[in-house]
């Protein structure tokens, strides 16, 4: 099966972010670690959320796209956030990013045809 370029990066991307996400998660924030893992999940979300734009198996854009754009929005705000030293927001912004996460790669799991789907029935 020859796999696009993009969704392999996506298919990567998605997986690594899920992972440091429940990493910072656990992790005690404030730390060291948390904000270098954090940095690294911003990252990442961000590739996932550009990389899917590349993605179109109808030939256009579809509803799962709009994860991604609340993702980008939800991921910069959380951002700014800390900067600003509101923590509430951040952990609000950051926690929806990878809950949404988590269920936008359920939701690609389940519908038949997709490669998530195939790799894993």
């Amino acid at each position: 099966m020859d796999i696009a370029l993009p969704i392999q990066i996506h298919l990567l991307v998605v997986i690594l972010s899920i992972i440091l996400g429940f990493l910072n998660l656990v992790l005690e924030k404030g730390t060291h670690l948390h904000k270098l893992n954090g940095k690294y999940w911003v990252a990442l979300m961000l590739i996932a959320s550009f990389s899917s734009f590349f993605i179109m198996p109808t030939g256009s854009l579809t509803w799962l796209h709009l994860f991604a754009i609340l993702v980008i929005v939800t991921v910069l705000i959380g951002i700014l956030a800390i900067y600003k030293h509101n923590k509430q927001l951040h952990i609000g912004c950051m926690f929806g990013a990878f809950i949404g996460t988590v269920i936008s790669a359920v939701i690609a799991a389940s519908v038949e045809g997709r490669l998530l789907h195939s790799i894993l029935f």
